[in-house]
């Protein structure tokens, strides 16, 4: 009995787990590729230290301000092929992912794969060394392009600048709150745009609402009902032996006292598999203990829980009068 309720809880836990397992990865897909980052556009009129100070909102989890400029460095190794350099607000180093710890120029994939950096360094040019303090990922997986080869040099966040970038997640609408990071125009002409940085990806990523419709949402209901089985399975096949024990003398309430007993050593030793299985795969699977060991024992309890249901009602559909009817079809 032990071994079957182990097998289901493995079975259906197992599958909502694989499921939750599903949406984590597309969540991690969808911020990995740029999908939750807005762009306001409003050339010359984004104030920087507003863009930066909305990583204290809710939810967001960098943003960062953006200027094009004219500038270009000129590596004596590539002199045919300047790299058009922006500055950035020290707030939008976060948003693009880089990790720096000391002064100096970001640089993006393609421009560091053609001056053979991979990190820090520097980059000889025809005027002077420019210090390179980490480089960035930007894959051409349908982001905005122009930003592979490019240069970020990053500033203070005074002064107008022309993008702000902001990191949402869960991704959410920030259309207010990139608004008020412009400043009052009276050319009404030049409109502000914004945009994701990835729209490949869809508008936004609704994890909640996902993981409420998941395929395997009933997967406690559906280990109680095994469990329910089971316990109702176990009792009705000794049916003639309970028949006879209430024959004997043996009342009701300590009858249905045994059986609970035997309900929770059936408990117990499905959970000593069970809970180190768990434990386990929370170990090894993406989410750690909130993804993995919290669907599992979800399914494991209604499992244990039904296990008792079935046990106590088959004890009440067992009556002493139908010992020689439960002799004659044994």
């Amino acid at each position: 009995m032990a071994a079957s309720a182990v097998i289901v809880a493995i079975l259906v836990g197992g599958a909502d787990i694989t499921s939750i397992q599903q949406l984590l990865e597309q969540a991690q897909d969808y911020h990995r590729s740029g999908a939750s980052i807005s762009i306001l556009t409003a050339e010359g009129r984004i104030d920087g230290d507003r863009c930066d100070r909305l990583t204290g909102m809710p939810g967001v989890r960098a943003s960062g301000a953006l200027r094009t400029t004219t500038k270009q460095l000129k590596p004596v190794v590539l002199p045919r092929s300047p790299i058009p350099v922006s500055d950035a607000s020290p707030g939008f180093v976060a948003v693009i992912g880089a990790e720096v710890r000391t002064p100096g120029v970001l640089l993006g994939p393609e421009a560091s794969k053609a001056l053979g950096l991979s990190g820090q360094g520097s980059i000889p040019t025809s005027e002077t060394r420019v210090r390179v303090a980490a480089t960035y990922a930007y894959p051409d997986d349908g982001r905005r392009p122009g930003f592979s080869y490019a240069a970020i040099a990053p500033t203070n966040s005074a002064g107008t600048f022309d993008e702000c970038w902001v990191d949402t997640w869960p991704a959410k609408d920030m259309t207010t709150a990139l608004l008020s990071t412009m400043h009052v125009s009276s050319d009404k002409s030049k409109q502000p745009a914004i945009a994701q940085l990835n729209p490949t990806r869809g508008k936004s990523f609704d994890g909640n609402v996902l993981f409420q419709q998941r395929i395997t949402r009933c997967a406690g209901a559906c280990t109680a009902l095994g469990g329910f089985v089971l316990g109702l399975v176990g009792v009705r096949t000794r049916r003639l032996s309970l028949a006879s024990a209430l024959h004997a003398g043996v009342s009701r309430r300590a009858l249905l006292a045994i059986v609970t007993l035997e309900a929770l050593a059936l408990v117990l030793l499905s959970a000593a598999l069970i809970v180190p299985i768990a434990v386990l795969a929370a170990s090894t699977l993406n989410g750690g203990v909130s993804a993995t060991l919290v669907p599992g024992l979800s399914a494991a309890v209604p499992l244990w829980l039904g296990a008792f249901a079935g046990a106590s009602l088959g004890v009440t559909t067992i009556k002493e009068k139908h010992l020689f009817r439960y002799f004659k079809t044994r």
